[in-house]
């Protein structure tokens, strides 16, 4: 006979008790084993003394033994599964209420990501393949698209763009007829940017691609450059420069704080495009044979600052004469994604 029985039947019969119902402690340790022997509780020494053992038994309460029953009689009731899990079905009806979890897993990360999915900002990013730092220009890229002050601006006006996309540094600044900077694909579907160096041995400036990209978002909206195209062109810049909260800071004096990155410093005019050096005026272009249109973009280009103007100049969509406009065009005749509704920085 167990311990824990010899005790209840050593109690008066007056008491009721269960086995689960008493707890045994020997040495201020419960001994969980209820059918444990007090022979298999002993050490060696314990085992050889004469020394009476002392054990404490202490009875528990009605909700703890209600408890305790409930828990012998879910074992009791899962011990015929448990056994089965452990024959080929068992495994088997295993291996489906697994399969079952993952699908019902899998439709519900589904639908979550259907319902949050947001309705602006850039979709994915490509850089060109085969080019060295590649690293760097997905970086580069992945600034752009997560920059807080550019998402926030494209939130405000639901601006969604499909990919922003790398593009190859197509002719020479300063020496090719052509030189594009940027080139937005039917209004956003997708738009590229110009990141490399001519000779594909360094990067732009950031600031740079930055103001590109500003022109770029413009065409979502507006596909001349017209008045309203230079109008939002600026609201977009200073937009992205507004919301920008991790630029926006001051500093302990109380001045602006800038957070610049990639030498944002660009202190030289290098940047080149259209059919001469930016930042030169073009001398040939006459005024006489204009149109009324070419006569107002002419208008709001000479109210542009000379920084939107170099921009401007890298624009193919910014010639003024048909002839113009058919150098651009052909200049792109390689690329499969060209058609009416592109506009080419």
């Amino acid at each position: 006979m167990d311990l824990k029985n010899r005790l209840i039947s050593n109690l008066s019969n007056d008491i009721s008790i269960e086995p689960f119902e008493i707890k045994l402690i020997y040495k201020g340790k419960i001994l969980s084993d209820h059918e444990a022997l007090l022979h298999d509780c002993l050490g060696e020494k314990d085992k050889t003394s004469n020394k009476p053992i002392k054990v404490m038994a202490m009875g528990v309460s009605s909700q703890e033994a209600a408890k305790n029953k409930e828990l012998f009689e879910k074992a009791r009731r899962n011990a015929p599964r448990i056994r089965d899990d452990l024959s080929s079905q068992g495994r088997a009806d295993i291996a489906s209420r697994q399969r079952l979890g993952r699908q019902q897993l899998s439709e519900a990360a589904k639908k979550e990501s259907k319902h949050s999915s947001k309705s602006f900002g850039f979709h994915r990013i490509e850089t060109l393949p085969m080019l060295p730092e590649q690293n760097k220009a997905n970086e580069i890229l992945n600034s752009l698209a997560n920059d807080p002050g550019i998402l926030a601006c494209m939130e405000k006006h639901n601006w969604n763009v499909g990919c922003l996309a790398e593009m190859y540094p197509e002719g020479k600044v300063g020496e090719s007829e052509v030189c594009i900077m940027g080139l937005n694909q039917n209004k956003g579907q997708k738009i590229l940017l110009r990141l490399r160096t001519d000779d594909l041995k360094g990067f732009r400036k950031i600031l740079s691609i930055r103001k590109v990209l500003f022109h770029e978002l413009a065409h979502n909206v507006h596909s001349e450059h017209d008045g309203e195209f230079f109008k939002l062109m600026r609201q977009v810049e200073k937009e992205c420069n507004e919301l920008d909260w991790s630029r926006n800071g001051t500093t302990v004096g109380g001045s602006q704080g800038t957070n610049f990155k990639y030498g944002e410093f660009d202190t030289q005019s290098s940047y080149q495009g259209g059919t001469y050096t930016l930042g030169t005026t073009n001398e040939t272009a006459q005024s006489g044979n204009l149109s009324r249109r070419e006569l107002a973009a002419r208008a709001a280009l000479m109210r542009m600052s000379k920084e939107e103007e170099e921009i401007q100049e890298a624009c193919g969509c910014s010639a003024f004469s048909p002839q113009s406009e058919k150098v651009v065009t052909e200049s792109r005749t390689t690329s499969n994604d060209m058609n009416t509704d592109d506009h080419v920085e």
